[in-house]
């Protein structure tokens, strides 16, 4: 069968930063629209079973309805980006050592 997607060792190693970001940003638009109908869903649940106290779905789930255009993913400085990347550098590093064991 052939992959679906990007190949793992595309993305965890060759795949800049940013780029990864981008693309997890465009899966998790993918499902938008599901999301924000099960946010209506349990919105209405939450409004037959006791008084919603003037809350709308967006105020009860934010991230799935804020603006497109948010970065939704936080994002890290660039001192914990290199952190991060050391780190996996280093278990790499030594998987690659007791491999060769």
């Amino acid at each position: 069968m052939g992959e679906i997607g990007i190949p793992r060792r595309e993305f965890l190693y060759d795949i800049r930063f940013w780029e990864v970001r981008r693309i997890i940003r465009g899966y998790r638009k993918r499902n938008r629209l599901t999301h924000q109908l099960l946010a209506e869903i349990v919105y209405t649940t939450t409004y037959t079973m006791r008084d919603p106290q003037g809350k709308r779905p967006a105020d009860m789930f934010p991230e799935i309805f804020s603006d497109e255009n948010e970065d939704s993913t936080g994002g890290i400085s660039e001192e914990d980006q290199h952190e991060m990347l050391a780190l996996i550098d280093a278990e790499n590093a030594r998987l690659t050592q007791s491999s060769e064991e």
